[in-house]
């Protein structure tokens, strides 16, 4: 096997040609082997680079002393390895000899042994013929098994059209999102919020938009689960923030005494980070802090109650204002409601949609405006769609309302025309 200063592109050469020699023989079953060591950098960071050369060489010789003379093992790149293994029988077996290798790998270890560099690795494997019967293919469709293994944090991935294929779209959305947030290509649209009690403006919350130039328009639902999945998400969340904060800022400045809202995406809420970056940003725009408010949705609240709640006591140290988003439809328990750090319930659309017709809806809200008012937290209702609804929640002291019979979610500078042909009130806040 190479050693770690053999180059790359000679190390494929040399298994590149190896690999056409087996392929010659038609009459066999031939695995192609990729084994990447998934926490190399952990070990280089702790232990150093001398430790890390070390661990590698004896996982070399391990791997080495496995194979049969028909065997061929080469390291080509600074964690990764590549194994051929000819003459199988069945796909079985090229599944077993790679159970052997993660074995060989990641071998038991007393536990004083394990804090000095217990590997993890990942495998992807493509056969001969089932795969391809090209070497070159052979090759690329292991290394893309092996990423679909990284991905989705499996030790083994045997190549798969349909699942490398989606995988493989999901890859491409992955680098057009990250250009699109690069080149400032996404768009933060406004959808405006209405007090119902003053019929004034009371805010908006701001929507995040792509309009790809090869895509065409892009599902936000699509998007954010790509940029939750890589290490998007949090230039894309800061990239929000900081427009609606810019936009606030000039609203500010022209006499419109309104809020923003922006919504946090769960993992955001367990990020170091988050803090951080909205007090960075509401200096940056001297925004009054009680004008922004984050909603995180019910569901990511629960996923990790103690440490969300630390999040979010953080946040309204600062100023900002917590609304919890799509209330109703998740399975908390009412018991939070004794310490949860909020300022505002926001009722799902599923229940406002059907409040005139369905009298059980209609108690569903009634009821949730009663339980924030009773914490002391307001109340917006979403998903209004005609003004029976607003006449409705209106009776029933809901605080704020948002929907399509208020207003759609508008460009930024169509919100201005919209907030210029409505009177301007100070909103209770």
């Amino acid at each position: 096997m190479t050693n770690m200063t053999a180059q790359t592109l000679s190390a494929f050469e040399s298994l590149a040609q190896h690999l056409e020699e087996c392929l010659e023989n038609e009459d066999q079953i031939v695995a192609v082997i990729m084994l990447e060591v998934s926490n190399l950098s952990r070990i280089d960071a702790r232990f150093g680079r001398s430790h890390r050369n070390d661990v590698l060489n004896e996982l070399s010789r391990r791997i080495n002393e496995s194979l049969r003379p028909v065997d061929f093992a080469i390291q080509i790149g600074d964690n990764t390895f590549a194994v051929i293994v000819p003459g199988l029988k069945n796909k079985g077996h090229a599944t077993l000899a790679c159970r052997k290798l993660i074995r060989i790998a990641t071998p038991e270890t007393p536990e004083p042994e394990r804090d000095k560099g217990a590997l993890e690795v990942r495998i992807g494997m493509a056969l001969y013929p089932e795969h391809s019967f090209r070497g070159n293919e052979l090759l690329q469709r292991a290394q893309l098994a092996l990423e679909v293994a990284k991905d989705t944090n499996k030790d083994l991935v045997s190549y798969d059209t349909e699942k490398v294929g989606s995988i493989a779209v999901s890859w491409e959305m992955r680098d057009d999102l990250a250009e699109a947030i690069h080149e400032s290509e996404l768009q933060v649209f406004f959808q405006p919020k209405l007090n119902l009690l003053t019929d004034q403006p009371w805010g908006a919350e701001a929507l995040v938009r792509w309009f790809s130039a090869t895509r065409g328009p892009v599902s936000p639902e699509t998007f954010i689960a790509v940029a939750e999945e890589s290490n998007l998400i949090e230039p894309l969340t800061r990239l929000v923030l900081n427009s609606a904060m810019r936009s606030l800022m000039m609203w500010q400045r022209d006499g419109h005494d309104i809020g923003v809202a922006v919504n946090l995406p769960a993992c955001m809420l367990l990020d170091s980070s988050l803090v951080n970056m909205v007090e960075s940003l509401l200096s940056i725009w001297d925004i009054e802090a009680q004008r922004l408010t984050l909603e995180l949705t019910e569901s990511a609240i629960m996923a990790d109650v103690d440490k969300c709640f630390a999040t979010m006591s953080s946040l309204k140290a600062l100023g900002a204002r917590i609304s919890i988003d799509d209330f109703g439809t998740g399975y908390s328990s009412f018991s939070y409601f004794k310490t949860i750090p909020a300022d505002e319930l926001k009722i799902d659309r599923a229940f406002v949609a059907g409040m005139v017709e369905d009298q059980a809806d209609q108690h569903i809200v009634e009821t949730i405006i009663g339980l924030a008012h009773r914490f002391d937290m307001k109340v917006v209702a979403e998903g209004i769609e005609d003004e029976a609804t607003i006449e409705m929640l209106t009776r029933l002291g809901c605080d704020v309302g948002q929907g399509y019979h208020i207003a759609r979610p508008m460009p930024e500078n169509e919100f201005d025309a919209w907030l210029d042909a409505r009177r301007y009130a100070q909103p209770e806040i």
